[in-house]
């Protein structure tokens, strides 16, 4: 992940750094990364806006207060 994120334009790390903030207080408020299993801890978030578009999907963790991000991809 750490290579998904390095190659992102320098303006979207700060859009990317804020998203990070809202999943670590409300994971939950993402997407369902499967839309047949809406209530599954796979999630995905969408981002970016008029700089091109971006995805990542995380996995909450619940039982170990955790979020696990998976994937970062940029669509710009």
């Amino acid at each position: 992940m750490a290579d998904q994120i390095a190659a992102l334009p320098d303006a979207v790390l700060a859009v990317l750094a804020q998203v990070l903030g809202v999943l670590e207080l409300t994971p939950w408020h993402g997407e369902p990364y499967n839309l047949t299993k809406p209530d599954e801890p796979m999630r995905q978030w969408v981002f970016g806006g008029s700089m091109g578009e971006g995805v990542i999907v995380y996995l909450i963790l619940d039982d170990q207060r955790r979020v696990d991000v998976l994937r970062v991809l940029w669509f710009g």
